[in-house]
């Protein structure tokens, strides 16, 4: 089941079976409509609730939303009101008088893009600020590099954890303190087929959605773990499905996510820390934006990355490589590690 079968189905009910409905940001096409009904609802609700507890948290202790810009509506600013929240948006002008707020605020947890968290840890350690009280960060929507965890977590004195979720079910996925990421809904039957995530909703009779294809490709394993949720856990989570591949020429491929191996190993061994994307300009041709200069300089992290590949994929072929230190705020919405130009 598509994303356009949902949208199809959700078009060709008369009626409306819930009082309640949320809406995709349409970051691989058109936002996607989900309704709910108040148990449906509840359900999700009491999956979250149950991934905080198991972490010293509770819904409606004061949270940091590290997100876009927050809406300027009156509905908005009572919801936020009554969930305890503030939004933060560190990026643009004015991002730094913005983490200075933050930090001000004294959350108790952060929660947002990993990228925006990353950003606002960043400013915080260049202005010297030291956050204090914050229990835990939690990063969500996009992949989060260990050597990036190991960052934020030193800035604001927390642990850092990865959420995998969407609209559609809220939280899939939550990451217990021994670093695992546990299927933690028991509403939702998670299945890996052909590189591709699929999803059941058992209970669900607002919309009937059965092996729905979230758009992710993830890779499952049984963990040793009983902490939280299940002991089926997402042993690797590599993205987008649309941004999968990287072509040395037409007939030879490699999974992308090896770019993100690279920078962290690269990260951990050298203590930068930089947010990156990866754009493929050509066959064999890549260009490497990353946000402040290598602290060995370029050269030696363009070496680094070409002799990484070169080993790791066993590459004879010629490749090129371009770095580029460019320090793009960022952009509303989902950062993408990786962007498929041919």
């Amino acid at each position: 089941m598509s994303k356009a079968d949902l949208r199809a189905m959700s078009a060709a009910s008369s009626t409306v079976a819930s009082g309640f409905s949320r809406h995709t940001a349409g970051t691989t096409g058109e936002p996607t409509h989900i309704s709910l009904s108040r148990t449906e609802l509840a359900q999700m609700l009491a999956v979250r609730a149950y991934c905080y507890n198991k972490h010293g948290l509770k819904l409606g202790q004061r949270e940091a939303r590290v997100w876009g810009r927050a809406a300027n509506s009156l509905t908005a600013k009572i919801r936020d009101f009554l969930l305890n929240r503030k939004v933060f948006y560190p990026a643009e002008d004015g991002a730094e008088e913005t983490v200075e707020k933050l930090v001000k605020w004294s959350p108790e947890y952060l929660y947002g893009y990993t990228s925006l968290i990353l950003e606002a840890a960043q400013i915080a350690q260049k202005k010297g600020l030291k956050p204090r009280g914050v229990k835990a960060v939690i990063c969500t929507a996009e992949s989060i590099l260990p050597a990036q965890k190991k960052f934020i977590a030193e800035v604001f004195g927390a642990p850092v954890f990865e959420e995998y979720g969407s609209t559609e079910f809220d939280v899939i996925a939550f990451e217990c303190s021994r670093g695992h990421l546990h299927l933690v809904n028991p509403w939702l039957w998670v299945e890996e087929e052909e590189d591709t995530v699929l999803i059941t909703d058992v209970s669900r009779k607002s919309q009937s959605i059965v092996r729905y294809q979230l758009g992710d490709s993830v890779s499952l394993a049984k963990a040793d773990c009983s902490e939280l949720g299940s002991m089926c856990s997402i042993e690797e989570l590599r993205g987008r499905t649309a941004q999968q591949f990287a072509y040395i020429n037409p007939e030879q491929k490699f999974h992308a996510v090896v770019f993100g191996r690279a920078l962290n190993t690269y990260m951990e061994r050298t203590g930068d820390c930089f947010k990156f994307t990866v754009s493929q300009i050509d066959y064999g041709e890549f260009e490497i934006c990353i946000s402040i200069d290598p602290i060995l300089g370029q050269e030696d992290f363009n070496s680094f990355l070409k002799d990484y590949l070169k080993c790791s994929l066993s590459l004879r072929e010629e490749f090129i490589i371009k770095v580029v230190v460019r320090e793009d705020r960022a952009a509303e919405g989902k950062h993408t590690y990786f962007i498929q130009s041919l």
